[in-house]
C-alpha cells in the first residue's frame, strides 16, 4: 500500500527565480565521474582555526531539473532508502548511483516495499516479473531489487553525469518519464543520512554577487515568533556573547523557544530531511530560513538567514575561542571568509520537540 505523503508545511513563490548574491548556484560543480566511490570532496573545511580533511563533505544534487518535491518519510521508508544506498556502497558505486535509485523508488513506490502495483509490478522499484527482472519473491527483497536496478543503471551511457530523469527512464521505461526529476533533492538528502559526510556528487563554495532578490515564502510552521519577529530578535542579539557552540539553540531562541529539541545542528538537519522540510543544495533561501553547513565534525553548524545574503551566526567573528559572540555577517563569511564551511542547504524554521520560552 502506498504511504500518504504529508503536504509541505510552507508555500514557496518564485522558488525557481534567480539566486541571491553569494548563493553559489554557479559554484555547484560535479566531482569526478560519479561512477566509483564518494570521489574527492575538494578542499577541507576550516572551522575554529582547524582544517578538516577534504573528504568530509556532504552530498548535494548534481543538477536538479525543474520544481523539487518534498515529503515526510516514515522510519520504514527511510530504512528502505538506507538499504538501496548501502547496496550501492557494497558495489563500490558512487553516491550519484544511490541518488538516482532512491529518487526512482520515491516515485515508483514512495519507498514502500509493496507486493502489488500496476499490472504485475512489485517492490520498491515496481519491477515486473514478466519483463525478466525476477520472481515476485526476489523483487520484494529490497537487496535483490536494488542490485537489479544497479545492474541496469551502469549499462546506461553517461549515467554518471546525465540528467536524472533521462537516466532513470532508460532503466525504468515508465509511462511518466519526467516524474523522477522532482525527487532529486529529496533523494540526495536521504542518501546523505545513510552514506555519511563523505557522500559527494558535487561541491559548492562562494561565488560572485548577483544582487538578486530573495524568494517569497510563507512558513506555515508553529513557532512562538514569526519569521519577521525571529529576524528582529536575532538582530537585537548581535554583539552579545555566551553562545559558544550553541548555534542550534540560538536559532531556536530567535524563534521564541528555550531549546531546539535537537542536540546538534546535524541532528536537526536530519530530522528536517525526514520531515520533508529541507532543501539540500538549494542556494536560494527565503528570509527566516535556517541555513545548515558541514563543519567537518559531527555537530555541524546552522545560522539564521536574515535576507539580502546576510545571516546571524554565533562564533564566526569571535576574537578568542569560546567567546560565542552573535554577529551579523554576509553569507560569504561562512563559506569563504574566516570559516570555510560547506553549505548543506536551507530548511523551514521547524523545531521538532522544541519547548520552553526564549531568554531574549
Amino acid at each position: 500500500m502506498f504511504a500518504v505523503l504529508a503536504l509541505p508545511l510552507f508555500v514557496v513563490a518564485e522558488a525557481t527565480g534567480t539566486a541571491n548574491a553569494q548563493t553559489c548556484t554557479s559554484g555547484l560543480q560535479p566531482v569526478g565521474t560519479g561512477q566509483q566511490g564518494a570521489g574527492a570532496g575538494g578542499g577541507g573545511t576550516v572551522f575554529e582555526g582547524t582544517t578538516r580533511p577534504g573528504d568530509g563533505q556532504v552530498i548535494v544534487p548534481l543538477d536538479p531539473q525543474g520544481p523539487q518535491a518534498t515529503a515526510t518519510w516514515s522510519p520504514s521508508q527511510l530504512r528502505n532508502a538506507a538499504t538501496i544506498t548501502n547496496v550501492a556502497r557494497t558495489r563500490s558505486l558512487s553516491p550519484r548511483a544511490a541518488v538516482i535509485a532512491v529518487a526512482v523508488a520515491m516515485q515508483e513506490s514512495s519507498l514502500n516495499n509493496i507486493d502489488s502495483g500496476n499490472l504485475d509490478s512489485v517492490g520498491l522499484f515496481q519491477q515486473r516479473p514478466s519483463q525478466g527482472w525476477g520472481t515476485v519473491a526476489q523483487l520484494t527483497d529490497p537487496v535483490y531489487a536494488s542490485n537489479k536496478f544497479y545492474d541496469a543503471l551502469v549499462k546506461v551511457p553517461s549515467w554518471q553525469t546525465g540528467a536524472l530523469s533521462v537516466v532513470a527512464q532508460a532503466v525504468q521505461r515508465s509511462g511518466f518519464p519526467y516524474a523522477y526529476a522532482k525527487w532529486e533533492r529529496a533523494a540526495g538528502a536521504v542518501v546523505s543520512m545513510t552514506w555519511g559526510t563523505s557522500a559527494v556528487t558535487s561541491i559548492s563554495t562562494g561565488c560572485a554577487s548577483t544582487g538578486a532578490n530573495d524568494p517569497v515564502v510563507n512558513f506555515n510552521v508553529k513557532n512562538p515568533r514569526t519569521a519577521a519577529q525571529a529576524i528582529a530578535a536575532a538582530r537585537k542579539e548581535a554583539g552579545t556573547t555566551g553562545w559558544y557552540r550553541r548555534c542550534d539553540n540560538f536559532v531556536a531562541q530567535s524563534y521564541g523557544w528555550f531549546y531546539s529539541g535537537s542536540d546538534t545542528a546535524n541532528e536537526h538537519w536530519q530530522r528536517l530531511v525526514a520531515a520533508g522540510l529541507a532543501h539540500p543544495g538549494d542556494s536560494n533561501p527565503p528570509a527566516g530560513a535556517l541555513l545548515f553547513y558541514d563543519s567537518g565534525e559531527p555537530a555541524g553548524h546552522v545560522a539564521l538567514y536574515l535576507g539580502g545574503d546576510m545571516v546571524a551566526s554565533n562564533d564566526v567573528l569571535d576574537s578568542y575561542k569560546g567567546e560565542g559572540m552573535i554577529a551579523i555577517v554576509h553569507r560569504s563569511d561562512i563559506t569563504n571568509g574566516h570559516w570555510r564551511l560547506r553549505y548543506r542547504g536551507w530548511a523551514a524554521p521547524s523545531f521538532p520537540s522544541a519547548g520552553g520560552a526564549a531568554t531574549f
